[in-house]
């Protein structure tokens, strides 16, 4: 669900929007046809939902792009389906030409930068026109994309970006018949289970972005609590904090220790299953958009054997939280954004197809796939959805949701994070939790430098 963009390139990006927004030396390329032409009207839409993916966000959301154009039979809709890093790349580029797509896929992060920029149009206008479509939103989905009282973008789900997908049969085998209470009695499990001969934790951090957002924007929680993670957001924490370091040290742990597959640096986030669908490795660190591929790609009885934890608290946690508990990083992270300077019949059109895309049709469909809309379901078959889902929807109900690191802090900020977490996590690693404890402090001062 979450990638990061480099600092540099991002400002390079904006500063180059801004001046397009001055100068348009490009036109977008969806504008409308000429008035009695004859052509189709066209509106044109960037997303991430890959046709081969088994993910239920994704084969909802082609089902009901596909359903919008059979319903609109004289309106071209022109698509282009990428996977989220080449998707963010793809929308810096574009920002950059002044040229974005009518409609687009886009981070919270992100969404501040191109709102604050003029480069897309706030959201609030066409929510209160629709109260049917707008009151059935989960207050918290916009969490992510409301930024001095404006909405930027429509969220089209809501996710736990950090659950141990786990096999119950091999932690009995390791003798733990529920799953660890703290951090340390799981370190002593996944060392028994690398002892029976399986991987403990199977892990894909190519992209950096897992190990921050499914691994440390949890586990740094459960170290500094939940009103340091606050702090963070607000942009007043400090990363040289105690407590943060020693959440390093514990990332730093799984590698020191052995836990994780020798090509972690090499794997992404749907490769990681592999090891755990062959029955060879305990644990897959994800997000809630994974729990209908574990259900439709595990073999059935690996399936059958998959339970969902939350990463638990070191015995001596903060704010009184031994043992883990009710919280999670999580949020929407991605939601749907319409370009600026988008009118008439082309947003009229847009934002038929962004009400379908995130209202109650789509939350239905979700929701009998494995998955959370933004929107709440209204009318959907619980008996379609799988037991998996069901026990990720019951841990959902209980848990508060924390920030996820590179959807609310600053892109430079999150860089020096995920890149140095990737780096920590190298077998040979010379990188210390308190160097990279103070490269990222020194990138938090730089960005509030301006």
């Amino acid at each position: 669900m979450i990638k990061r963009i480099a600092a540099a390139l991002l400002l390079a990006v904006l500063a180059a929007a801004a001046a397009g927004c001055r100068s348009d030396p490009e036109s977008p390329p969806a504008a409308a046809p000429a008035a009695g032409t004859g052509d189709p009207m066209r509106i044109t839409l960037t997303d991430s939902w890959l046709p081969t993916s088994t993910a239920a966000v994704d084969v909802v959301h082609r089902e009901l792009v596909d359903q919008f154009r059979r319903e609109h039979p004289g309106l071209e809709l022109a698509e282009d389906v990428l996977d989220n890093n080449a998707l963010k790349q793809k929308i810096k580029t574009l920002a950059a030409g002044n040229a974005l797509p009518d409609v687009f896929m886009v981070l919270g992060s992100d969404a501040r930068m191109l709102l604050g920029n003029g480069l897309i149009q706030p959201v609030d206008g066409v929510l209160a026109a629709d109260p049917s479509w707008s009151g059935g939103f989960r207050p918290e989905a916009f969490d992510d994309f409301t930024f001095d009282g404006r909405r930027a973008a429509v969220p089209m789900q809501i996710t736990a970006t950090s659950l141990v997908f786990y096999n119950s049969a091999m932690f009995r085998e390791a003798g733990y018949e529920r799953f660890p209470d703290s951090w340390e009695e799981l370190l002593q499990a996944l060392e028994k289970l690398k002892k029976l001969g399986y991987t403990p934790i199977s892990f894909g951090n190519r992209d950096a972005w897992v190990a921050g957002s499914c691994l440390f924007s949890t586990l740094a929680e459960r170290y500094v609590g939940e009103a340091w993670m606050n702090d963070a957001v607000a942009g007043t924490a400090k990363y040289s904090d105690a407590p943060f370091v020693e959440a390093l040290r514990a990332v730093r742990s799984l590698a020191d220790k052995g836990l994780l597959n020798a090509d972690r640096g090499t794997l992404d986030n749907v490769q990681q299953r592999e090891l755990y669908y062959q029955g060879k490795a305990a644990v897959v660190l994800e997000g809630g958009w994974a729990v209908s591929s574990f259900a439709a790609d595990a073999p059935p009885h690996v399936a059958a054997q998959t339970r969902l934890a939350l990463l638990p608290a070191p015995a001596a946690a903060p704010d009184g939280q031994e043992g883990g508990g009710l919280t999670v990083s999580g949020g929407s992270g991605w939601g749907i954004a319409f370009k600026a300077g988008l009118s008439g019949e082309r947003l009229e059109s847009a934002l038929e197809l962004v009400k379908l895309l995130t209202g109650s049709e789509q939350a239905n469909r979700a929701a009998e796939r494995g998955d959370l809309s933004g929107s709440h379901p209204t009318d959907y078959n619980e008996g379609a959805s799988t037991p998996l889902f069901r026990e990720y929807l019951s841990l959902m109900r209980q848990v508060r949701l924390t920030p996820v690191f590179d959807v609310r802090l600053p892109a430079g900020v999150t860089e020096a994070m995920y890149d140095g977490i990737q780096e920590l996590l190298r077998t040979d690693s010379e990188l210390t939790p308190e160097a990279l404890a103070a490269r990222i402090q020194s990138a938090a001062e730089a960005d509030a430098g301006g």
